[in-house]
């Protein structure tokens, strides 16, 4: 993970935020940082093995990102608008840097319990998260999500929930900020589940979608037919 990875003997990138303040990076940087300066927790995994080691990263999302302007020959912002803003009718969601004037805004970010006002920065996370939206257009998406309606093969969506991998179980206070245990991730999604002995005599439901570095969560509950999204910002 390219955000919140540790060089040996270095900081992450998180952590230059912290200390530093608001910066700007690329997809290059990005490999650059991956490549050269951080080490893999596990060797490359059959893709069909029973069972699969998770380790969450944001590199994945960037790599992603910059697959979609190279097949679209649009800009992220655009390929955004175009293929699933406007087609959703989700009339209060952009980009971060792609719409117009809202470089010059900063936003509210929390890194652990710390707050900042980064612009810079929301610049370069488009592909993980460099979202403005409220929380209508966000159940909007979601609920569109569950039906396939993104998709010209709506069945799509059944994939990224079709397999789940436990992310790996960590007590490094260096990782408090990472996804890890009881979350599993599917293809983009993540499923989240209070376990049992957690909730005394209630069992409680898993819950699908995602939550933000931000504060903020997204979250379909099958079981229930409820979807939830909100923010603690």
């Amino acid at each position: 993970d390219y955000f919140e990875g540790r060089p040996k003997g270095g900081r992450s990138l998180a952590d230059q935020l912290i200390s530093e303040g608001d910066r700007a990076f690329g997809v290059e940087e990005v490999v650059e940082i991956v490549r050269d300066q951080l080490t893999p927790h596990f060797p490359p995994q059959p893709a069909d093995a029973d069972r699969q080691r998770s380790h969450y990263s944001d590199t994945n999302f960037q790599l992603l990102g910059a697959v979609i302007e190279a097949v679209t020959g649009l800009a992220l912002g655009g390929a955004f608008e175009q293929l699933l803003f406007q087609p959703l009718g989700l009339k209060h969601t952009y980009l971060y840097d792609y719409a117009s004037g809202s470089v010059d805004e900063p936003v509210g970010f929390m890194l652990g319990d710390q707050a900042f006002s980064l612009a810079l920065t929301m610049r370069s996370i488009g592909p993980e998260g460099g979202l403005v939206a409220t929380a209508g257009d966000m159940l909007a998406f979601l609920r569109a999500l569950t039906r396939g309606e993104p998709f010209d093969e709506p069945s799509t969506s059944v994939l990224m929930s079709q397999r789940w991998n436990r992310l790996h179980f960590s007590l490094d206070p260096r990782e408090l900020r990472v996804p890890r245990w009881p979350i599993q991730y599917g293809l983009g999604m993540m499923r989240f589940r209070i376990p049992r002995p957690f909730t005394g005599r209630w069992s409680m439901p898993p819950v699908i979608g995602h939550s933000g570095s931000t504060g903020s969560w997204l979250f379909d509950c099958p079981q229930m037919d409820v979807l939830l999204a909100g923010t603690v910002d």
